[in-house]
């Protein structure tokens, strides 16, 4: 885990997960800037590619959009025509040049008016994200054929897509003296088993997509909003674990996770609290500010009654987020949803 030059403490901690509701890229972006760290709106409301996976994805020869944000691979396709990516993709690392994989306005119609935003605000820090290569590999469906992992020449081609991807968001806000702050979707962790070795295996090419995005200067979170094996995510090196706190947090800090976590955490590792419920009804009920911080703050007390040595740190040095994206609400609720975390924050921050 690295120690980055960006301080972590600075307020206000709130940011969100990527994706919004809106159609419109200027209205998307003007809400994602309405938090304390920016960050990449996705609308795939607008242009289904703009889903995490297609969009992680793109570039992949053959690749096809499906129906709510999947992708399928006609495998016959892929094969014929997946040596032309592959020579792009040993150019750029043998140059470490990644310019060329950048996102495009076509799949990615909010990354370069929130370069452009980031830029004429004077922002020194933004929160940008990507599709996992743990969930991408799992998520395309290869037509006529196994699941991707059966095929290492494929799982090996999405892996080092994704990683190209990233760096070159990466270094784009780098040229740019903007410290990133990046997240890797990995909501297909739910499924992460230790008794699997396709998935030990594939844990391990994560851990070291983390460790090369810190080496280029980001700070680094892993995004799962379901549970997993959160002692195989916190041994992972992350500077910031972001979950859906309701669902997570209680089974992140049992007597299972809790010594993983802890070392995770002493040795500089802090949360992105997804504190915030996103499976709302159209206009339903949502809890007041107070409320969810007072259930909030009642998980953490159980969990370490007595001791200060992790709330102090967690509650001053921890993100606060919803629990996950806000594609599937309305923008009216997504509007009800930014307030209540700005009301959430004031709450927690005065603890």
């Amino acid at each position: 885990m690295m120690t980055t030059v960006w301080d972590r403490t600075q307020k206000p901690r709130i940011t969100g997960i990527g994706s919004l509701p809106h159609s419109n890229i200027d209205s998307a972006l003007e809400f994602s800037m309405r938090v304390g760290v920016p960050y990449l709106p996705q609308i795939p409301i607008r242009n289904p590619w703009e889903y995490m996976i297609p969009q992680a994805l793109d570039g992949l020869p053959g690749l096809q959009l499906e129906p709510g944000g999947l992708v399928s691979l006609p495998m016959d396709l892929w094969k014929s025509q997946s040596h032309v990516l592959e020579k792009r993709l040993d150019r750029a690392f043998a140059s470490q040049i990644f310019d060329e994989f950048e996102p495009l306005g076509s799949n990615a119609s909010g990354w370069q008016p929130f370069l452009w935003e980031l830029e004429e605000n004077g922002h020194s820090v933004a929160k940008i994200q990507i599709a996992g290569p743990f969930t991408a590999q799992w998520a395309i469906r290869c037509k006529g054929e196994a699941l991707p992992i059966s095929f290492p020449e494929l799982s090996t081609q999405v892996y080092r897509l994704v990683i190209a991807r990233a760096l070159s968001m990466v270094s784009r806000l780098n040229s740019a003296e903007i410290h990133p702050i990046f997240f890797i979707d990995e909501p297909g962790l739910y499924a992460y088993s230790n008794q699997n070795p396709m998935h030990i295996a594939a844990l391990s090419e994560l851990k070291m997509m983390v460790q090369t995005l810190q080496k280029s200067g980001a700070t680094v979170g892993i995004h799962c909003c379901g549970n997993t094996d959160w002692s195989a995510v916190a041994d992972l090196g992350v500077d910031l674990l972001s979950l859906d706190t309701s669902i997570s947090l209680p089974s992140a800090l049992s007597v299972t996770h809790r010594p993983a976590v802890e070392k995770w955490i002493t040795q500089g590792g802090r949360f992105s609290f997804g504190v915030i419920p996103t499976n709302i009804s159209p206009g339903g009920h949502l809890a007041t500010p107070e409320l969810i911080a007072k259930n909030f703050l009642q998980i953490l007390n159980s969990s370490w009654t007595g001791s200060s040595n992790y709330m102090n740190p967690l509650l001053k040095e921890s993100f606060f987020t919803p629990a996950c994206g806000l594609a599937l609400q309305s923008i009216a609720d997504a509007e009800r949803i930014l307030e209540n975390l700005v009301g959430l924050y004031e709450t927690i921050d005065s603890y």
